[in-house]
């Protein structure tokens, strides 16, 4: 299991994206930076929903504190993804990756998903199925875990 928080992982990559520019040359575009901050903002919308789901349903936001899960959130953004969370950094780190025009996170955005896919979502899935059993089974017939 990971044991670093996800938004530092999120907040490191978007450091390298940033420092990277010194190193390596970096992508302009006509709109890049209304897109980055469009893109940018609606991961962080999604984030924002997603915790005030959490808050609304009495559970942990804590993603190592698995044992402190008390509901099966299956409302809101939650409808669509089964990790709005992880998918709202994701976004908050391409808007970056856009707005820096940064050629790494081509590399470090899908390494940042398959690592939290395997290292943190792997491990949450399976509290959740051991606590939840059939809601969350059904729950995760009819949502698909990313998008």
């Amino acid at each position: 299991m990971n044991k670093i928080h996800p938004p530092f992982l999120a907040l490191a990559n978007i450091s390298i994206f940033y420092f990277s520019n010194f190193l390596i040359s970096s992508f302009e575009f006509f709109g890049q930076t209304v897109l980055a901050a469009i893109v940018g903002l609606e991961g962080v919308i999604i984030i924002i929903l997603s915790i005030r789901l959490f808050k609304k349903g009495n559970t942990t936001v804590n993603p190592f504190k698995l044992d402190e899960t008390s509901s099966l959130i299956t409302e809101g953004v939650y409808r669509f993804t089964r990790n709005p969370m992880y998918l709202g950094l994701s976004s908050i780190q391409l808007g970056a990756a856009i707005y820096f025009g940064s050629y790494i996170s081509l590399i470090l955005i899908p390494v940042f998903i398959v690592y939290i896919t395997k290292k943190q979502i792997y491990f949450e899935e399976i509290s959740l199925e051991k606590k939840f059993g059939q809601n969350f089974l059904k729950y995760s017939d009819r949502v698909r875990r990313w998008i």
